[in-house]
């Protein structure tokens, strides 16, 4: 699941009045018998992110019942107040590129001229990390160690500094290496592990520090003490136990590494199943024997450097003379704390029982009812992830025979309960819409048979007034019903769902889109131009109705950006911004008349560097520099149309000008240097290290090379194309504001339709392709696409 500490701390928050709030400050203070000042209070959310809005809720009373006036302003430039009132605001954020404090004030006048001012802080945090890190979230040696740990970090921001932090523990030779060119690169702590005799684990950080904010990577270290002897393995000579009973083994091991296999197995002849074989215990329930039997039980371990081990054991099973019938049998397998565990005996001569005892492994468990014929037990709380049990049954029948049984059964810690109690989100987040019935169904995960019971707790949802919210187990999953009389915010509201085994409550969440409206605007994912270009944008819109028509217009609130109209989806925007993120907006109405609208960013920049097998380039309005692999300049010729984007990949690099022509360069024999006639064009990008693919203002495609067929052909049928990015085997494309990712034989491998493109690249860093959608704020890079 998705990390929820930032939501239980404004949780946290909201409940102790903590970490934002409000305060009221009268203006003109008023003296007794006077008209008094109104009075005026605030709540909602006390922390949000940024690019967001929140709902907060007012409550106005004047003590002379009259008429006020109210007024909004924020310590912050850019926050917008929405749809104010008496009984509440919405507050729309700006982008901020650190986490920042905002005060917001609401000054209320009465007709009187009375004046008194309330405010309410709010955090608003930073959402789009400049800088990604490398680094493993846990690592895990043995004491007396040498140790590497190494980060690589990549900055979009100039790196002033590179650190890290080890001051919780204290650290002998210990060495920092860092390498760092064009703000990205790698670093290297080096140290010997501290000598312990018990295990501790530490959280230290890895610091990268910019000229804008700094960024922390946290990283767990455990350490684990070292036998100077090596591996050793030892199990008693042998184990006894009766036909058809249990048994538990549990062997002495000491090691200088971490053990990363177990494996139980019979020599020669089996004498029972082997539970948990592939765990450090094992339990072992015996066949029916018809005489006392032996055999061989062995025990492989082995280490992590691959020293090996192997024991052996001798396990005797005695053929016992039943009176009738005796077993035992337990109702769990596992147990959560408060959970109840029975072990039944079966027997058909529980009349001839004179005596009998109940021994329990473990001293935790003192709540226990005891019969002849059962043991009942009330799990308490341990520390033990995983505490293996064993249960003997002793009993003395009239005739003076006495037998033993056995039952094994493991309890579980509490968060090993939280560990085993999941809900797997469905791969689509479920979208819903005001007055409409969502229905979504999602699997849960219960592999050890704990769970009691499942609901949904919507006491905290703040963003839709929900009239219909059902929860239906359905045994390996659950199905969620909704419906909302109104949606306040466009947003996702997460689910929660309590999951409840024993006295332990775990909760999980499930992620469901809030929509205001059934009309959804694509301004394109964000391109990448050289300062001062001209550009085009294509407007998409998608509608949960189907309804294809709608009037869509493009507008600016930018003096120095000209927006011309091309066609009912396509803009031409003139560019006289010196603005890094020039800002463009798509408008429509939808079917209930309200107005939606949604912003579109392109990024400017001095000047692109691209660099392909052969020549490494650095494109600029007036300028090209592409020096081949032995350092020789090409010569591109007189700049006479300001440059706009340029491209480089295997042995050819391309130029698109201000004007929309597009050539190449590179040998000639390259025939993705003889660039088509295809009309003017908007955006271009290199597809393979032989073709080329050029984005026409029109909206269509067009690409030429070696394998121009290939593209041309994923390309024909998709008439919302925004943006492609190619890897050595995949091609990915924007198509109706969605990531859908192709293979070398154009069959599709990847697709997320849970949100809108808004970046995506291929990390230099990772190297692998990366997006981030309108509703993330990290980047998703999935594993299938190579």
């Amino acid at each position: 699941m998705r990390n929820l500490s930032i939501f239980i701390f404004c949780v946290l928050l909201t409940a102790c009045g903590g970490g934002g709030g409000s305060k009221s400050e009268p203006v003109n203070p008023q003296p007794v018998g006077q008209n008094k000042a109104p009075e005026v209070t605030i709540s909602g959310d006390t922390e949000t992110s940024a690019l967001t809005a929140i709902r907060l809720s007012t409550s106005i009373s004047d003590p002379e019942n009259e008429a006020v006036t109210i007024n909004w302003t924020s310590s912050l430039s850019g926050v917008n107040f929405m749809e104010s009132s008496d009984t509440g605001v919405l507050v729309q954020f700006p982008a901020v590129t650190t986490d920042q404090e905002v005060t917001l004030t609401l000054e209320v006048t009465d007709s009187a001229n009375n004046k008194v001012k309330k405010t309410f802080t709010v955090m608003v945090k930073a959402t789009d990390s400049q800088v990604d890190i490398d680094l493993q979230n846990n690592y895990e040696f043995f004491s007396g160690d040498s140790i590497n740990i190494t980060a690589k970090f990549s900055s979009n921001e100039e790196i002033t500094d590179i650190a890290w932090q080890t001051d919780e523990l204290e650290l002998s030779n210990m060495k920092v290496t860092t390498q760092e060119s064009n703000n990205s690169g790698s670093s290297t702590l080096t140290f010997t592990a501290p000598t312990l005799t018990s295990q501790y684990s530490y959280t230290l950080n890895f610091v990268v520090t910019t000229d804008h904010d700094e960024y922390r990577k946290p990283f767990e270290l455990t350490f684990l003490p070292k036998s100077d002897e090596g591996l050793t393995v030892n199990l008693d000579a042998s184990y006894e136990l009766n036909e058809q009973d249990y048994l538990l083994i549990e062997p002495k091991i000491q090691s200088s590494e971490r053990i990363v296999s177990y494996q139980w197995r019979w020599l020669d002849t089996s004498l029972g199943e082997l539970t948990n074989a592939q765990n450090k215990t094992v339990t072992i329930k015996a066949n029916e024997v018809s005489d006392d039997a032996s055999a061989i039980l062995m025990l492989d371990v082995e280490a992590q450097s691959g020293e090996k081990k192997s024991v052996q054991t001798e396990v005797k099973v005695k053929n016992v003379v039943q009176i009738g019938k005796l077993s035992l049998s337990v109702n769990r397998v596992y147990a959560a704390p408060g959970q109840e565990v029975v072990v039944s005996v079966d027997t058909d001569s529980a009349e001839d029982i004179q005596s009998f005892e109940w021994i329990v492994s473990s001293e935790l468990i003192t709540d226990k009812t005891e019969t002849a014929t059962s043991l009942k037990m009330i799990i308490p709380e341990q520390t033990s992830l995983v505490a293996n049990t064993l249960v003997t049954y002793k009993v003395t029948f009239k005739d003076g025979r006495e037998f033993s049984k056995n039952a094994t059964f493991d309890m579980l810690s509490k968060s090993s309960v939280s560990s085993v109690l999941k809900v797997i989100e469905p791969e689509t987040t479920p979208q819903l819409y005001k007055n409409e019935e969502l229905i979504f169904t999602a699997q849960i995960q219960d592999n050890a048979s704990i769970l009691d019971n499942i609901s949904l707790d919507v006491s905290d949802v703040t963003y839709a007034d929900l009239e219909i919210a059902e929860l239906t187990y359905l045994g390996d999953a659950i199905q969620i019903k909704l419906k909302a009389s109104e949606i306040k915010l466009a947003a996702n509201m997460m689910l929660r769902i309590v999951m409840q085994a024993g006295t332990v409550s775990t909760i999980e969440y499930v992620d469901v889109k809030l929509n205001r409206s059934h009309l959804k605007l694509f301004t394109g994912s964000r391109k990448t131009y050289l300062s001062g270009s001209d550009y085009y944008v294509f407007g998409y819109a998608q509608d949960y109705y189907g309804q294809e028509n709608h009037d869509l217009t493009w507008s600016t609130t930018s003096s120095d950006l000209e927006v011309e109209v091309v066609d009912s989806t396509v803009a031409k925007v003139t560019n006289n911004s010196t603005s890094t993120y020039p800002k463009v907006v798509l408008n429509a109405v939808d079917k209930d008349g309200q107005n939606i609208s949604e912003d579109g960013y392109s990024n400017m920049t001095s000047v692109i560097n691209k660099t392909g097998e052969k020549y490494n380039c650095y494109f600029r309005v007036d300028e090209v520099l592409c020096r081949d692999s032995n350092n020789f300049l090409f010569n591109v010729g007189e700049i006479t149309v300001p440059i706009k984007q340029g491209i480089a990949r295997g042995n050819y690099f391309c130029l698109l000008n201000n004007q929309g022509e597009v050539s190449c360069f590179g040998s000639v024999y390259e025939k993705v240097t003889r660039v088509p006639e295809m009309g003017l064009v908007s955006d271009i990008v290199a597809v393979s290290k032989e073709d080329a693919c050029a984005k026409l203002i029109s909206g269509a495609w067009s690409c030429w090379g070696e394998n121009e067929s290939h593209f041309n052909d994923l390309l024909k049928d998709k008439a919302n194309v925004d943006t492609i990015v190619s890897t050595e085997k995949s091609v990915c494309l924007v198509n109706n504001g969605y990531i859908e990712c192709y293979d070398l034989n154009n069959n599709l491998i990847y697709k997320d339709q849970n949100a809108f493109i808004e970046t995506i690249e291929v990390s230099r860093l990772l190297k692998r392709l990366c997006y981030r959608t309108t509703e993330q704020s990290l980047n998703t890079c999935p594993t299938e696409i190579e």
